[in-house]
């Protein structure tokens, strides 16, 4: 299991004021498998209103394992979780428990070998077996997301002149499920878009 802390703040100096703007401070968002910095910008308000204090910035904080540590060859349910990969999902799972979180989103994905529509289904059973065994912990099953992206968003950048079993090692990393949790710390919360299958 890899923990991915978000990188340190980027510091941005406050613009002053303006009449019918808020200043929401910019913060550190996850897409495609990176951390990326949202910045700071200017939001309208209603000029009758007071301005409000600018919502919490989210929290996100993603935990990767490995998908051949979680499951055998070609394998994708629940009960095919190795041991290993059990206690790897106990783990996280005793951690989410005694977290504020707002959702948290269950991301499978593959390596680029295999057909698209055949990655992406094997990639969406490996997510909800993964959402399974979390509820089995005890955590709420309405607030976790299962998505299987298939061999979107590739770690490796491996070539393919090479023999399949050196292929199969290099791509290695690009098989995984990611753990993805938002949080805020007041009672806003949006889970950001994503471009595969919710459950």
């Amino acid at each position: 299991m890899v923990v991915l802390a978000p990188p340190a703040p980027i510091y941005e100096a406050a613009p002053p004021p303006r009449v019918g703007y808020v200043w929401e401070p910019g913060y550190w968002g996850w897409d495609q498998g990176h951390y990326v910095w949202v910045r700071g910008h200017w939001s309208a308000v209603a000029r009758e209103a007071a301005v409000p204090p600018p919502p919490p910035a989210p929290v996100v904080q993603v935990m990767r394992l490995s998908a051949d540590t979680l499951f055998p060859f070609d394998r994708g349910a629940a009960s095919d979780v190795l041991p290993g990969g059990r206690a790897d999902i106990r783990e996280i799972a005793t951690k989410l428990s005694a977290a504020h979180f707002g959702r948290i989103e269950v991301r499978g994905y593959t390596d680029r070998l295999g057909s698209p529509s055949y990655n992406l289904e094997l990639s969406q059973r490996r997510a909800d077996a993964v959402k399974a065994l979390l509820v089995e912990q005890g955590l709420p099953a309405e607030r976790i997301d299962a998505r299987g992206l298939g061999e979107q968003d590739p770690i490796t950048q491996c070539t393919d002149n090479q023999s399949r079993e050196s292929l199969v090692a290099c791509l290695q990393p690009d098989r995984r499920v990611e753990i993805v949790t938002h949080a805020r710390t007041g009672d806003r919360y949006a889970l950001p878009p994503s471009s595969g299958p919710a459950t």
